[in-house]
């Protein structure tokens, strides 16, 4: 678990030093690449021999192995993954590089969108690394290129390009088909602040939780008709309250009006992530669909520690949906945040990637082990 720590306090270090600097354009291109770089290294040089990086070894070896077509052709969903295995092995890239290829994707796409639309690239990527996101893209490959091209994609969300955005959607899709809930981000983004807008939320809350087993069953048969039935495993989880309480905390932080475009569109992204992720008392398969939309707290948390004076400086024509906070209660709520941060994420190491005994690809001879 130090190792991961050490990680994100080197990056929290190289976001401080340009948070508390100069903060100029070619400053925040710098700290954006710093960072990309030590995720990229980082992820990208670890070893394939823990969790599901072992069946995605084989599956690479099958994609690549005499009966190859029946493999890659085997069926169509994620068959983004198999094609990239192929041609990867076809033009003589190993599967240790295509560990290295993805970990550079993921750190590229959220680079990408940090430095275009992040206010603050210190909490965009604490939140990233802290709320468990990047540690799943160690082991979870087609997600995690699903997830990039849906980072890529919400680009043209709040550029309104519609067609770039379902191109690269679609792709997502072809590599984890889950990925298809991310069809719906368009639409939702979009959805405008209005006087109905909390009776509309609050409604979908009430009835999305009292129809839950309906919903679940209906999906359940839609979707894996060959498989139990979901059952519930217990209430709503933490998670679920903590996704909450960011969107209540927000509405204190900052205004939450239209006119406020991106703000109000990572909102209603914030809202659906919710919903989903009360289904997460059936599976934990949820939580994962949930992850789509919840990413994007990358981009909503650091608006809402964005200062009124720093808003005003950036959209003077906004002055009437701005909300000016004294200074004191940023710093105040910025430090008890990053604390519980922290806290969140040594929780989180505890029962998760940290009892896999996380090692370097020099550490470990994993071919060997596999016996090949």
């Amino acid at each position: 678990m130090i190792i991961q720590f050490s990680l994100l306090l080197v990056v929290m270090i190289i976001s401080l030093i340009y948070e508390f600097g100069n903060q100029t354009i070619q400053s925040k291109k710098r700290c954006v690449v710093a960072v990309t770089a030590v995720l990229t290294l980082f992820s990208g040089l670890r070893t394939w021999w823990y969790g599901d990086l072992i069946k995605y070894y084989t599956l690479y070896r099958n994609c690549n192995g005499s009966d190859w077509k029946s493999y890659v052709l085997e069926k169509w969903s994620n068959t983004g993954l198999r094609i990239f295995f192929r041609v990867s092995g076809a033009v003589g890239i190993s599967y240790d590089i295509c560990i290295f290829i993805i970990a550079a994707f993921i750190a590229i796409a959220l680079g990408v969108v940090v430095y275009k639309f992040s206010v603050s690239p210190y909490w965009s990527y604490l939140m990233f690394i802290a709320m468990g996101f990047y540690d799943f893209t160690f082991s979870g490959l087609k997600q995690t290129i699903a997830m990039g091209f849906c980072l890529l994609a919400s680009i043209y969300i709040f550029e309104s390009r519609k067609i770039p955005f379902l191109i690269l959607t679609g792709v997502a899709f072809l590599f984890h088909a889950p990925a298809a809930v991310f069809f719906l981000a368009y639409p939702i983004a979009k959805k405008k602040i209005n006087k109905s807008y909390f009776l509309l939320i609050v409604f979908t809350f009430v009835l999305v939780f009292v129809f839950r087993n309906q919903i679940v069953n209906f999906l359940s048969d839609a979707y894996y008709a060959d498989e139990s039935k979901f059952v519930q495993r217990h209430g709503i989880g933490g998670r679920t309250i903590m996704m909450v309480l960011i969107l209540v905390f927000s509405l204190f932080m900052r205004k939450l009006d239209h006119a406020d475009r991106i703000y109000a569109q990572l909102y209603n992204f914030m809202v659906f992530a919710a919903i989903i992720q009360i289904f997460s008392m059936y599976n934990n398969s949820f939580t994962r669909l949930a992850d789509y939309y919840y990413v994007f707290v990358a981009l909503f948390f650091p608006l809402i520690m964005e200062t009124g004076e720093h808003q005003l400086n950036l959209h003077p024509k906004q002055r009437d949906v701005i909300r000016f906070n004294a200074q004191y209660i940023y710093t105040i709520a910025g430090v008890l945040i990053t604390i519980y941060s922290l806290y969140y994420f040594y929780s989180y190491m505890s029962g998760g990637l940290a009892d896999l005994y996380f090692k370097f690809c020099w550490e470990v001879d994993a071919h060997a082990l596999y016996g090949a």
